[in-house]
């Protein structure tokens, strides 16, 4: 059995590097698309773009390794389905599933790779490319202002705008944020505006038109500062025509190891909790002033003390839950992150649990015929993960099931194929369809010669 394994293990070297391959080059398209022309129009240097296209590697891997890890399995069993070569070791005595182990203990291993992976080296390339790419804005940052894209700019300044005139440098339905260290956040809206140069000073002017400037009170974060206006001019610095680099500090979820996304989540959790209180505290004591004013225990107050009361509570009331929702939003999206880094790498194992009776029914071997349903299949289980992705961060489902649905799935169909064609079950209503959908092409091919 060591050689039979060692045999088998060898079988999916070959097929599981041109899937890696084949994959990072479907992945990299993805890149080349999002970021080449901003690079041009930006004129960065090649070094950087070697830079970011190396970092990028990094998520690329995160998803070609469980694409490879099909593609490979189901060539492997395919290949040695169609040498009867599965036939000759049932014929010695040898079972199926005894073939399978030595590939699900390898997918095991290799999964576990992948969520140290995940956790140690992704998150630092995450946080590295995104500076690179915030450094990369700041240069030139009009080059990289598109409509329907939140666009970071310097000094603290993020940009969306819902269409532009590419000729006029008219922009429509602005909001502008900005985080400043020595004052409140501010949102600026406006119906339109006009964006340009000032190449001498190095200043990208935005010139709003019809807006409203929105920030919390500095004294009062309960309240909220309005003004409106007719024109309002923002002068960014662009900071030079050449990139520089510069340490982010700040960190998304994407670039936390799971150690900080629960240590991260669970504090947002105490926070959501300590507003809920805050809430049921402000309730009971203004519960108990009117009760107290009810029996006549303190003096009735005017009914213009009464309305400010009421309003000052009000206020307080819902700022608490908007801080607890706040937090709560945050608590679940930070959750859903921690189930997916571990969820991915696991899916390695499924794979192998699907990926082997698939290729042993469909007995053919090419790389094609691995890779066109290894991506099929990893296309529906993408689609699965980003559904169970937005239903948990919106709070539908739990983050736990969200995460580990498709898994569970895809784990229960390859467990149900995997006994079947190792126990040769004759469960005809099911395997029938597998063997249609996977084997047609083959006897399309008989038939025709």
């Amino acid at each position: 059995m060591g050689i039979l394994a060692r045999y088998v293990l060898r079988q999916h070297l070959v097929p599981a590097s041109a899937g890696l391959a084949i994959f990072y080059f479907v992945l990299s398209m993805d890149f080349l698309v999002d970021y080449l022309n901003l690079f041009i129009a930006k004129g960065v240097p090649g070094l950087f773009v070697l830079e970011a296209f190396a970092l990028s590697l990094a998520w690329m891997t995160l998803l070609a390794v469980p694409m490879a890890v099909m593609v490979a399995v189901l060539t492997a069993f395919g290949r040695l389905a169609a040498d009867n070569e599965i036939a000759a070791a049932k014929a010695s005595g040898v079972n199926v599933f005894s073939l399978i182990l030595p590939v699900l203990a390898a997918s095991a291993l290799i999964a576990f790779g992948l969520f140290q992976f995940g956790d140690r080296v992704l998150p630092a390339s995450n946080h590295r490319l995104k500076g690179l790419l915030v450094d990369i804005h700041r240069v030139k940052p009009l080059a990289a202002i598109e409509p329907g894209v939140l666009t970071e700019l310097p000094g603290g300044y993020s940009i969306f705008i819902n269409s532009m005139d590419s000729e006029t440098s008219e922009v429509f339905s602005v909001k502008i944020h900005r985080i400043s260290a020595d004052g409140p956040p501010q949102t600026i809206v406006a119906d339109s505006g006009v964006l340009s140069l000032d190449d001498a000073n190095d200043i990208l002017r935005v010139e709003l038109l019809n807006g409203e400037i929105l920030e919390p009170d500095a004294d009062d974060l309960t309240k909220f500062n309005r003004l409106l206006f007719d024109k309002h001019v923002i002068n960014i610095e662009q900071g030079g025509s050449s990139l520089i680099r510069s340490e982010r500090s700040r960190r998304g979820d994407r670039e936390l190891s799971v150690s900080e996304l629960a240590s991260r989540r669970d504090v947002n959790r105490v926070e959501a909790a300590r507003r809920i209180d805050n809430v049921h505290s402000l309730l009971s004591s203004h519960t108990e002033d009117l009760l107290a004013m009810r029996r006549g225990d303190v003096a009735l107050l005017s009914s213009h003390d009464l309305r400010e009361e009421r309003s000052d509570f009000q206020r307080k009331v819902h700022g608490e839950l908007r801080g607890m929702a706040g937090s709560s939003k945050k608590a679940r999206r930070l959750d859903v992150e921690f189930h997916k880094k571990l969820s991915i790498p696991f899916s390695c194992m499924i794979f192998v649990l699907l990926g082997a009776p698939l290729g042993i029914r469909s007995r053919r071997g090419g790389i094609g015929i691995g890779a066109g349903i290894g991506l099929l299949v990893f296309l529906v289980y993408y689609l699965f993960l980003m559904g169970g992705e937005q239903l948990g961060d919106r709070g539908h489902v739990n983050a736990a099931l969200a995460m580990w649905a498709p898994n569970v799935f895809f784990g229960a169909i390859g467990l149900l194929l995997t006994f079947s064609t190792c126990l040769e079950w004759r469960a005809q209503r099911i395997t029938r369809v597998v063997d249609f959908i996977v084997r047609v092409p083959v006897a399309k091919r008989s038939n025709t010669k």
